[in-house]
């Protein structure tokens, strides 16, 4: 029975609750976190953290970041868990006035909880993508860069995508530039240089994002683009935490299709390599 870390305490996940009063439960207030681990290190943890902070500050919920690393090596050692991935979720806590946030309420205050599950069986087949009727919110309405809780517009796109038996869904905005699927980053090869969407067009600014172009072969340009420029692409991928990279092989219902695999490849490994050098450079912090 796996553990999991309620506003500090730990608590066996079937009898953890929050209160129905919480903002995250009624309104999706709040941000969260998806850290993979590997040999028992969360990859990229102080890259997340901060990305939380900022997110956090960016939906005016006041709360230290500072206190979820020891949460989360305490969990991670309850749970046993060596290779797998830890959610952390911070919400707005209780206390409402209708949409208005009511800090004077009782119990009023931040909520996080922290979770555990083992990595799913990821693949490195090339997947397809269909081009959804969903668009990305404007980040002049949301602070979409950031890892919100309310994620109903990924959920209705990855369902479309599901329908029409695709992997994942291609989200563009009201501009018709690319954005991203409902669940990872884009990129697309073309010429040997990696293009992947600006985050001025309302993109989540993803860790594995910032993985690839920092550790990419090939120069990187963040670009405003439409789909039909990627048509033109030599290699098309997808990345999350879980993904990694992923070769995208074709893009629905145009009936495009791309040769991907090569490229998704060659990232892999680099990707492989430099979470063995982060692995074992931060394997002390976390024993």
């Amino acid at each position: 029975m796996a553990d999991v870390i309620v506003n500090g305490r730990s608590i066996a996940q079937e009898l953890a609750a929050v209160s129905i009063l919480d903002r995250g439960f009624r309104f999706g207030d709040g941000v969260f976190e998806t850290i993979a681990v590997h040999d028992g290190v969360p990859y990229q943890f102080e890259w997340h953290i901060e990305r939380m902070a900022q997110g956090l500050a960016a939906i005016k919920i006041a709360f230290d970041t500072s206190i979820l690393k020891n949460h989360t090596r305490t969990l991670l050692a309850a749970n046993q868990l060596t290779d797998g991935i830890v959610r952390i979720q911070v919400t707005r806590g209780i206390g409402s006035k209708g949409y208005l946030p009511d800090s004077t309420a009782p119990n009023a205050g931040p909520c996080y909880v922290l979770e555990t599950r083992a990595m799913p069986a990821i693949g490195n087949e090339p997947v397809a993508l269909w081009q959804s009727t969903y668009t990305k919110p404007s980040p002049k309405s949301l602070p979409v860069q950031f890892k919100l809780c309310q994620g109903l517009n990924s959920t209705l796109a990855r369902m479309e995508a599901k329908e029409n038996e695709c992997a994942d869904a291609l989200l563009s905005n009201e501009q018709k530039h690319l954005c991203e699927t409902s669940s990872g980053n884009l990129f697309w090869l073309k010429d040997k240089i990696l293009y992947t969407p600006s985050l001025a067009c309302g993109v989540l600014d993803g860790s594995m994002r910032s993985v690839i172009m920092r550790l990419s072969p090939w120069k990187v340009q963040e670009v405003e683009a439409t789909a039909g420029q990627m048509t033109r692409a030599d290699a098309v991928m997808i990345s999350n935490v879980v993904w990694k990279v992923l070769p995208v092989g074709a893009l629905k219902p145009q009936g495009i299709h791309w040769p991907s695999e090569a490229a998704a490849g060659q990232l892999l490994e680099l990707i492989n390599a430099d979470i063995a050098q982060y692995t074992q450079k931060h394997l002390a912090g976390w024993r």
